[in-house]
């Protein structure tokens, strides 16, 4: 009997143990329920009360009636309620946090945010249903709204069009900082170089580091650097002879670099159909030679982001601290864009008479070109044209310029910092917050516009510099109000494990937008809507 008891007590002291070790596994649902009311109570009054939500890197969650930061910039204080990892109250009334224990941040208040002393929690921080104003054709089509990272211009030249680079266009957040290179596709022999930085969405633009990178060449030669960051001074450019799709002759939309492009539309069903576009150079010599490509991605990666945003609804928040903490969601963040693949570049091998392959090429955002170059090695073509192609999603990409290139050697870039900067609208930064890799930075929002210097070294009367952006950061969406009434959770879950039923509804839709995605892009930009 006593040992009935003894085996009786254990099992209860297990059940009570279990209970408390598996937090992970099960959670009271009266407490979610009160953390769910207030989450949905806030979104419901996101246009008449103010509201601050802190996500941490453990998983707690604080909602702040009134906050602020401290002189110091290391903790915001308020008045509130704080959650734990499984959403029970666990504390209320006066709170201080560190920033550094901070993952995202959210509000709908765009004061809260907007000054230099606040820098260090503005780059946290996405602005939620805020009160600002949208053109008719966005609200009408939010998937469509204009979206960039910084773009930069050269000289006077201020139209969104013309922008020369846009930087670090895949990194939707903090965790996602990354160093981005663009050919700005500039050549200069001033001893001053200027190039100005704009933010024409509504997003925060969080810049970590800016340079210039110069490569001193002959007039007659040309430099390009391929996907790692390798620069080549080239020689001879060879002309596009052939180019066909679907025994369609498309020549002409690629033999130079203009407004003239090669782009297709989507399947209706499918998004990752691919199509191959045939293409060849003649009278090529049997020497080191490198794909010249200049090309930009065309709206459908920016409607896939804004519908995954839409899907996490007034979760947006939990989801992005979720992306700075799990990274497997990281991971999985980045499979839909795999499922659409590369730019993949094909090589014809006369030796073995078959296709082989080349890189595959990938460079987010819709606005700016990218020149890009990939080398070709240990190809022989037999004396004969240099046959190739390129196989990618349709609807996917827009194809400016191919050109073929001879290789005649490696060369290093001068690295270049800013030697001064131009505030023309926004905070006042100095240049030390762009300069290297820390934790400084040059928070930017809509309509904000800096002017950046660059000092070039000396050069002989017979070179010049091309000039190449080198830029390092990341930037954080202002989630529309009409984003936040399509949450779907399981439907985002679907889009991130590539459902087949799933992507084929993403297929429909994107099919009844597709022929004005860009009328409405181009024209919600933040100027246009001021």
């Amino acid at each position: 009997m006593k040992q009935l008891n003894s085996l009786t007590s254990w099992s209860v002291i297990a059940v009570i143990m279990l209970s408390i070790f598996s937090c992970k596994y099960y959670i009271k649902h009266d407490f979610r329920k009160a953390y769910t009311d207030v989450n949905e109570a806030l979104h419901n009054e996101v246009h008449n009360e103010s509201f601050f939500k802190i996500h941490f890197n453990n998983g707690d969650v604080s909602v702040l009636n009134n906050w602020g930061v401290n002189a110091s910039q290391d903790s915001i204080f308020g008045s509130g309620q704080l959650y734990d990892f499984n959403r029970w109250k666990i504390q209320e009334g006066l709170l201080a946090f560190n920033i550094d224990d901070i993952a995202i941040i959210e509000t709908n208040n765009l004061n809260a945010i907007k000054s230099k002393d606040k820098d260090r929690i503005a780059g946290l921080t996405i602005l939620t249903a805020a009160n600002v104003a949208m053109n008719v054709v966005c609200i009408t089509n939010p998937k469509a709204c204009f979206g960039s990272c910084p773009t930069f211009y050269i000289d006077d030249s201020d139209h969104v069009h013309d922008s020369r680079a846009e930087g670090f266009s895949n990194s939707i957040s903090p965790s996602l900082e990354k160093h981005d290179l663009d050919m700005l596709q500039h050549r200069t022999s001033a001893p001053e170089f200027y190039l100005t930085m704009k933010n024409e969405a509504f997003e925060t633009h969080s810049i970590n580091k800016l340079a210039i990178e110069a490569v001193a060449i002959d007039k007659d030669k040309s430099v390009f650097h391929d996907s790692d960051g390798t620069y080549f001074q080239c020689g001879k450019l060879h002309s596009l002879q052939k180019a066909r799709v679907e025994n369609k002759d498309v020549r002409s939309a690629m033999s130079k670099i203009d407004e003239e492009e090669y782009f297709s539309l989507t399947d209706s069903t499918d998004l990752t159909k691919r199509e191959e576009l045939f293409f060849q150079f003649d009278d090529v010599p049997d020497t080191d030679l490198g794909l010249v490509v200049n090309y930009r991605q065309t709206l459908l990666t920016t409607f896939l982001l804004y519908s995954g945003i839409a899907y996490m609804g007034d979760e947006v928040g939990d989801y992005f601290a979720k992306i700075e903490t799990d990274s497997r969601l990281k991971k999985k963040l980045n499979d839909p864009f795999e499922k659409l693949g590369k730019v993949d570049l094909y090589v014809w091998d006369y030796k073995r008479s078959k296709w082989k392959f080349v890189e595959g090429l990938y460079e987010t955002g819709p606005i700016s070109k990218n020149l890009i170059f990939a080398p070709i090695n240990n190809i022989k073509h037999e004396g004969g044209p240099l046959k190739m192609k390129i196989v990618m999603a349709k609807g996917l990409w827009r194809l400016d310029y191919l050109g073929l290139a001879e290789i005649e050697k490696e060369v290093e870039p001068l690295k270049i910092s800013p030697s001064g900067i131009e505030v023309i609208s926004g905070e006042s930064y100095t240049v030390d917050d762009v300069k290297a890799d820390d934790d400084n930075y040059l928070v930017s929002f809509p309509g904000d516009e800096f002017r950046f210097q660059f000092d070039l070294p000396e050069i002989s009367e017979y070179k010049e510099y091309e000039l190449i952006l080198s830029s390092q950061g990341y930037y954080l969406e202002w989630v529309r109000n009409e984003w936040l009434q399509e949450k779907n959770l399981p439907k985002f879950r679907k889009m991130l494990m590539n459902n087949k039923n799933t992507w084929k509804e993403l297929a429909l839709e994107f099919k009844t937008m597709e022929h004005e995605m860009e009328t409405v892009f181009w024209n919600s930009t933040y100027s246009n809507i001021q």
